[in-house]
């Protein structure tokens, strides 16, 4: 694909949400193809769903008919990206608006895997007018704990909105840029009353930070 700008390295990869391309029943699909001179099964990965979208329909015409006509569905964080690396193909196309990079399929997992510890500034805050940022409230064995969610992209900050329709949560977003910005909206979290903070949280306190941890780290 010459109009895609220039070749992306590992350490290009856009952040999540990532958009993979599958079949009508959810499963991923890969291009059979010849990749210095062996076959492959090459997979891809998009910046966004437009360009996902897009590439699909166009697939035919840059000889990757397997991922014509496609849905494209979404990696929300790095843990599921190293799974896509590692489902089964052996490169990975990687494109986005600024441009494209085929890769091994296990470096992509490798640095996804690098990647997933890191805290992915800027985050953005789910607040109302004033800057508040409301914590929410989550059940666990031992009764309910406050929680500071944090979001990786407006996207997911979006999704969990909806998701959490009943919490009716403002309307508005904030945005962390650097570690100090983190601190001082722990600071206030855990003033607040919160426990713990989550970057994207989907699946409750499964990856869930200690406030107190996240204050160690970055005071």
């Amino acid at each position: 694909m010459d109009d895609t700008g220039r070749e992306l390295t590992l350490d290009d990869l856009p952040r999540p949400p990532l958009f993979k391309l599958v079949d009508p029943e959810g499963d991923d699909v890969f291009q059979e193809t010849e990749v210095g001179g062996e076959r492959a099964r090459v997979g891809a990965l998009f910046s966004d769903r437009e360009l996902a979208g897009e590439f699909s329909a166009g697939a035919a015409a840059h000889r990757m008919e397997d991922l014509s006509g496609l849905a494209p569905r979404a990696l929300s964080d790095w843990s599921a990206v190293e799974s896509f690396a590692l489902s089964g193909a052996d490169y990975v196309l990687v494109l986005s608006e600024g441009g494209a990079g085929l890769f091994h399929a296990g470096d992509v997992a490798q640095k996804a895997e690098e990647l997933a510890g890191e805290i992915p500034f800027p985050l953005y805050i789910i607040s109302d007018e004033g800057g508040e940022a409301p914590l929410v409230s989550v059940e666990i064995e031992e009764g309910e704990v406050l929680v500071a969610p944090l979001f990786s992209s407006p996207e997911n900050a979006g999704d969990f909105r909806e998701r959490a329709a009943h919490l009716d949560l403002p309307g508005s977003l904030g945005t962390i840029e650097d570690r100090d910005g983190l601190t001082r909206h722990a600071l206030i979290a855990r003033e607040a009353g919160a426990t713990y903070a989550v970057i994207d949280p989907v699946s409750g306190l499964t990856e869930a930070i200690p406030i107190e941890e996240l204050l160690q780290r970055h005071v």
